[in-house]
């Protein structure tokens, strides 16, 4: 039997939106909210902005608690660039912005972000995630 994927656009997109509330308070030093969201398979990874990777629920559990208690910012916004949905796996491509505000001033940064998500027990949860601080880059060719 087929699932027609037009069926799945509507599920991913709420469970990307509360991704992103969860991860709002992820930077802010609250992880469970985002971790509550992951799948606990032991095939699970990350390759987080903060450098390393971590492959099993159970690290990447503890690298993302210990970035959510080592950094805190004050914003947080996402821009989706693209979503892909199939029957069982999906993905977003996002540009996710960070705020600190401190002695009066304002910092930004900006990571790409990538996450994969699988449907696990009839709904989604996210197997992957990428982050990297986004550069500019003068491109030569």
């Amino acid at each position: 039997m087929t699932t027609d994927t037009t069926t799945r656009e509507p599920e991913l997109h709420d469970f990307i939106a509360r991704c992103h509330e969860a991860l709002t308070q992820q930077s802010q030093g609250r992880p469970q909210p985002f971790l509550d969201l992951w799948s606990t398979a032991e095939d699970v990874t990350i390759m987080a902005a903060v450098g390393g990777y971590e492959i099993g629920f159970e690290r990447v559990s503890a690298l993302l608690t210990w970035a959510s208690k080592a950094q805190s910012f004050d914003g947080w916004s996402a821009e989706t660039l693209v979503t892909s949905v199939g029957n069982d796996l999906a993905s977003s491509v996002e540009l996710e912005t960070y705020i600190e505000r401190d002695n009066g001033g304002t910092k930004e940064m900006t990571l790409r972000a990538t996450q994969v998500y699988r449907r696990e027990d009839g709904q989604w949860r996210i197997i992957h995630r990428h982050g990297d601080i986004l550069t500019p880059v003068e491109v030569k060719w």
